[in-house]
């Protein structure tokens, strides 16, 4: 959730007044905290399909239970922008220089879910979901990090590790990846998340053949500030890298230690569930509130106003977030994979007489 809160404030610091456009450039170092996602995302699909995904129909039913999960709130926002992108199109509406965002040639590519795959030059539409679009690959290709586990456990895994990202700056010395440093990429980000899914595989094994007993949460908050430290430092990546993987396996080993602890506070949690949804969300209310809104009625000099309003957006956007998660996601990704047959439909319990 930190990390989702922190990368909506680095967008919408892009408003910010002069004096205080310092946030956004500050922020702009942690970029490497898209890789803890991605990270975090290896983790947890390989915990929980690793034993599960072993024949083509259990990989068919795992990439729809996924797809149900992800596409309906990624189908939402992208039609949100898909109407702002029309109503510039008949001139309804004037942009400045975001006309870049709605090219419908790239249309086809988000809708497919393939835009962070290098077929576009840039990102269209709802911009976040190129990371989404790079979950999705490293989805498909999960099979690869099974194999690589069970044909050579541990062993296995850090080759496959090892191969991804010696192909990661590979990509980026021939020139085939056009980006400085793959930490940048985000047009070819499916190829940086699966370097980022296979590591988490492995912390994932790691973490489960760990001994530590170890169940306070501080250790692994401590890894986390000490890898952004890293990257406002900008360090060499790897290291960033090393300290965000600690922190993931310091959090898988207490969270088996201690299941039903917290790491947030209770009034916090609601929002720590909606990390993926405030993710794709901001977007939106950054375009309603910031484009539009600040962009064209408010447009205040004044830096306290500014960040109480972004407050105020950032908020909200938490509360679109949980609503979106309880009242639209669950319920359309239960209805999805009924159709499928995946999923039986709930029992409604008869009323007592």
């Amino acid at each position: 959730m930190v990390a989702a809160l922190l990368i909506m404030l680095y967008h919408f610091g892009h408003f910010a007044p002069g004096e205080s456009q310092w946030v956004k450039d500050e922020l702009s170092a942690l970029r490497p905290l898209l890789d803890m996602f991605f990270i975090i995302s290896g983790f947890l699909i390989f915990s929980r399909y690793a034993d599960q995904v072993h024949d083509a129909r259990s990989y068919v039913i795992y990439l729809c239970k996924r797809l149900a999960r992800l596409y309906p709130l990624h189908l939402a926002t992208l039609s949100y922008f898909i109407l702002v992108g029309l109503a510039v199109h008949f001139g309804l509406l004037r942009t400045g220089g975001e006309a870049a965002l709605y090219r419908w040639d790239a249309l086809p590519a988000n809708l497919l879910l393939i835009q962070a795959w290098g077929v576009n030059d840039h990102l269209t539409f709802n911009f976040v979901s190129w990371s989404l679009s790079a979950e999705w690959f490293a989805y498909l290709l999960l099979p690869i990090i099974i194999f690589a586990y069970r044909f050579g456990g541990v062993t296995g895994l850090i080759v496959l590790l090892l191969l991804s990202y010696a192909a990661l700056e590979a990509m980026i010395r021939t020139g085939l990846m056009p980006f400085e440093s793959w930490v940048k990429a985000d047009t070819w980000g499916a190829y940086r998340a699966f370097a980022d899914f296979a590591l988490g595989a492995l912390l994932t094994v790691l973490a489960a053949r760990s001994r530590l007993r170890l169940t306070s949460r501080g250790p692994a908050w401590v890894a986390i500030f000490f890898a952004c430290a890293a990257m406002v430092l900008q360090l060499n990546i790897y290291m960033t890298l090393a300290l965000l993987g600690f922190a993931v396996f310091l959090a898988g080993v207490i969270e088996r230690n201690d299941p039903e602890g917290y790491t947030y506070p209770a009034i916090f949690r609601p929002a720590a569930a909606v990390s993926f949804g405030i993710y794709l969300w901001h977007p939106v209310t950054e375009s309603l509130f910031f484009s539009f809104a600040w962009s064209h009625f408010i447009g205040s000099s004044s830096s306290i106003i500014f960040f109480a309003y972004t407050a105020m957006v950032m908020l909200l956007t938490v509360f679109i977030a949980i609503f979106s998660f309880r009242f639209f996601e669950n319920a359309v990704a239960g209805r999805l994979l009924q159709a499928m047959g995946i999923a039986k439909p709930k029992r409604v319990k008869p009323a007592p007489a």
